[in-house]
């Protein structure tokens, strides 16, 4: 699947199949979409993709994963994301929110320090610490019951907005 990436600066480097991109960065593979500031991006032999990005000062990066069918998406904020296509984890670190969303409104939503996305299986491992974001520092969890996220998806039209 081709990675498709508008930036106002790009450096790459032949040698280490390294790529730098900076400002206003933006990524679309497939129905995943990432903004920051700055994207360091690397490539091994196999063409796993491996990716830092982070964001300016006083902002976070902005993630979203939405299904191509289905009303149901990830959205997560961090001070700074890194992805493994390989292992098909996306880490969401400082200040971290990861929120799952039906028809723009948010099902479930978690806060930590680190949270760890796995896109395989749909899981997720959160860890608190000072820059979890919350009060206390621990991890912070919102869980909607299955029948009060099940009846705002199931309110979803085709195209994922509220009938």
């Amino acid at each position: 699947m081709p990675t498709l990436i508008d930036s106002d600066q790009l450096d790459y480097d032949d040698t280490r199949q390294t790529s730098v991109f900076t400002g206003n960065v933006v990524l679309t593979r497939g129905e995943l979409t990432l903004r920051a500031h700055r994207l360091e991006l690397r490539q091994n032999e196999a063409g796993d993709q491996f990716a830092v990005a982070t964001a300016a000062d006083g902002k976070q990066v902005f993630v979203r994963q939405s299904p191509a069918q289905g009303v149901e998406s990830v959205e997560g904020y961090a001070d700074r994301a890194e992805y493994d296509s390989r292992a098909q984890h996306l880490d969401f670190i400082g200040h971290a929110v990861v929120s799952r969303l039906a028809c723009g409104r948010t099902l479930d939503e978690i806060r930590g320090e680190r949270i760890r996305y796995n896109q395989g299986n749909d899981t997720y491992s959160a860890s608190g610490g000072p820059q979890a974001g919350t009060a206390n520092r621990r991890v912070r969890t919102v869980i909607q019951s299955r029948q009060a996220s099940q009846a705002v998806i199931d309110s979803c039209a085709p195209g994922g907005k509220p009938q």
